[in-house]
């Protein structure tokens, strides 16, 4: 199966998965991609082809002979000169993944927990009192920005600017406006000045200390290949670990069977956790190049191609999720692409995870019964796919 002409009108022709049409409801559409067509090319972007079956996301995934991910993990490009270490190939990746891994591994993040708790507790308890709030905008864009900027060493009169400014680099790829280069300016800006001002100032107990204290291949690590570092882990943990909280709570808001069930219990099971990442797909898919002539899902492929990694399509998948549409807590196995998959999978898993289940642990704890609200829902789209907008109100 598969577009085998690069002319060829397919299901994914005039797919953009940048544009509402395709962000809002997309799942029937990849339902029939990875039936008809599980490599299917879009002309948008200079065209690019996405890959909508788990196996076939698989495989792509972990060959990086044939599938680079040296010219970027974004299509369109991202308005910057790559990233650390998610736009390097092995074996060098790993070298570079070597260098802040112990920061992110869950021994060192579980330490933060508490931190992130009284952080989650501040910006729930407001909510306890109200009929009705967002939970994307009263709730989930408050904690992950705050949590991960302070983790990485930004300043607090930095956060709002960063948090911004990574933004509009996520979600403005899509239209044709200046603000693109000028967001991304404003983080490597602001990264090359908190680099440069921690080189002579005192060590700090962050990751950015682990970064200037870093080597590769026995020399020190480049001011510029840190603010690659910094710059994915923005990406990496602000953005979509909102998505996942805002989705979460959607899920829940409309499903007041699993959250009582959740609400019956004193701690959120993992299974719960992974299950809800799963469903929601934050981060819908990310790019790779391909490096030679080769075959994928029955379509054949060259040399220069781009190709998008729907890890959330593959996260839909029948032929490995049972009933995928529907969110079991109890999933088992449950070998989710939330993540990603192979080499480039995402260093930041217990992080992200910490701050989706303290969240809902502490907004089940403090805030009644809820459930959907009036108004639309707001749907933003790109590489990462979120809610921007989830009107709740307490349960009547």
């Amino acid at each position: 199966m598969g577009v085998t002409e690069k002319d060829g009108a397919g299901l994914a022709a005039e797919y953009d998965h940048f544009a509402s049409e395709f962000v809002d409801d997309p799942f029937a559409l990849w339902a029939a991609m990875r039936e008809q067509e599980p490599v299917a090319r879009s002309e948008k972007y200079g065209g690019y082809y996405l890959v909508t079956r788990y196996a076939d996301i698989d495989e792509a995934a972990r060959d990086t002979e044939r599938f680079s991910s040296t010219d970027g993990a974004g299509i369109p490009p991202l308005p910057m000169v790559g990233m650390i270490p998610i736009d390097v190939d092995p074996p060098d990746q790993r070298k570079y993944r070597k260098v802040m891994d112990p920061a992110l591994t869950i021994g060192p993040v579980m330490q933060r927990e508490a931190e992130i708790r009284a952080l989650v507790r501040r910006v729930v308890a407001p909510l306890a009192e109200r009929a009705t709030w967002d939970a994307a905008q009263d709730l989930a864009v408050h904690i992950p920005p705050s949590a991960t900027l302070s983790f990485l060493g930004f300043p607090e009169e930095d956060h709002e600017l960063m948090t911004k400014a990574t933004d509009d680099v996520t979600r403005l790829r899509g239209q044709d406006t200046p603000r693109i280069a000028e967001a991304g300016m404003e983080m490597v800006g602001t990264c090359v000045k908190l680099v440069q001002a921690r080189r002579a100032a005192p060590p700090k107990d962050d990751l950015l200390q682990l970064l200037l204290d870093g080597e590769i291949d026995g020399r020190p690590l480049k001011d510029e290949e840190i603010v690659q570092y910094l710059s994915v882990l923005l990406f990496g943990a602000v953005d979509t670990t909102t998505s996942a909280i805002a989705g979460s709570v959607w899920y829940l808001a409309t499903h007041p069977e699993a959250q009582a069930e959740l609400r019956a219990l004193d701690e959120i099971p993992n299974t719960a956790i992974d299950e809800l990442l799963r469903w929601v797909s934050p981060l819908q898919g990310l790019g790779r190049t391909v490096t030679k002539d080769t075959e994928l899902g029955g379509c054949p492929l060259h040399q220069g191609d781009r190709v998008l990694l729907m890890w959330a399509s593959g996260n839909r998948d029948d032929d490995v999720f049972e009933c995928p549409d529907e969110v079991r807590f109890d999933r088992k196995p449950n070998r989710h692409l939330a993540f990603g998959m192979g080499p480039h999978r995402c260093a930041g898993v217990h992080l992200g995870k910490l701050m989706l289940r303290a969240t809902l642990e502490e907004l089940l704890r403090t805030v009644p019964p809820f459930e959907l609200g009036e108004g639309e829902l707001l749907w933003l789209g790109g590489e990462a796919r979120g809610l921007r907008g989830v009107p709740i109100r307490r349960a009547s």
